[in-house]
């Protein structure tokens, strides 16, 4: 007998390509919403060759990029600094860790975000936790605990925002090498 899970995984994902990266198209987590949800990280690449007629999308589809403090924090604001150059217009979004936080929450006021940064937003272990949950349970996808935070930013975003817009998140870390990809 197949589960779910089981057909899942013979589907074609849904893709949208930027530049050379495919961020994963997450519609399933925004049903009946007008908010585009994409999935940016280092994909396995499957083998079926993709749709001949899938086309590139500019970096300028993307409206809000939500990333969390995972990984070389030197790395990640010379990403978002970088990204920004590319795409002004960009709103990036960070994703702290409320216990161990990189950015402490006395620091969270205007004067003291870095540059690029539109908002630093605290996220508590178990809704990170709850986060990583609903990206394997309902979409299939494995994620560390940096996915967790950005992912549940993410998810509020994405059912707070209201309008027709692109939310894209990072489920690894945001670093030069997944910009390269994105720039490309």
């Amino acid at each position: 007998m197949k589960t779910d899970m089981d057909q899942n995984k013979y589907k074609r994902r849904k893709e949208a390509i930027i530049g050379n990266a495919h961020l994963l198209d997450l519609e399933v987590l925004v049903p009946d919403r007008t908010v585009r949800l994409l999935a940016l990280g280092h994909l396995a690449r499957n083998s079926a060759p993709s749709p001949v007629n899938q086309l590139a999308e500019p970096l300028t589809a993307i409206n809000h990029l939500v990333v969390s403090t995972g990984g070389d924090m030197h790395q990640l604001m010379e990403a978002v600094r970088k990204i920004k150059e590319q795409n002004p217009r960009l709103k990036v979004i960070i994703a702290d860790s409320l216990e161990s936080p990189y950015f402490p929450v006395g620091t969270l006021n205007q004067s003291n975000k870095p540059a690029g940064v539109e908002r630093i937003i605290p996220v508590s272990r178990e809704m990170a936790e709850a986060s990583r949950s609903l990206l394997h349970h309902q979409a299939g996808i494995l994620t560390g605990p940096g996915g967790g935070l950005a992912g549940c930013v993410a998810f509020a975003l994405a059912n707070k925002i209201g309008i027709e817009a692109t939310v894209a998140f990072t489920i690894t870390n945001f670093n030069m090498n997944l910009l390269d990809q994105l720039l490309q």
